[in-house]
């Protein structure tokens, strides 16, 4: 399964990078695609407000799981170093 993530900028494979690059994609192909008809099916409208908030999410999700996800693990508390 590492082999599908995305690297973050430390180089390590990432969920959290991947699903939020993979949410960018979909809501920036819901934005495009709104209004559009194919075969029959509509896809419904989609705002600029409903755009941002969904970004707005997707990236404090991202940020938060960034700098608050990993507080405690690894952490050898003896030394202070990480193992």
């Amino acid at each position: 399964m590492a082999k599908f993530l995305i690297k973050d900028s430390d180089g390590k494979p990432s969920v959290t990078m991947t699903a939020f690059v993979a949410g960018f994609i979909v809501v920036n192909a819901k934005l495009l695609l709104s209004g559009v008809t194919v075969a029959g099916i509509t896809v419904t409208a989609f705002t600029g407000g409903e755009y941002a908030a969904a970004l707005s999410a997707l990236g404090a999700v991202y940020v938060m799981r960034r700098n608050f996800g990993n507080t405690s693990s690894n952490k050898d508390t003896s030394s202070g170093k990480e193992s």
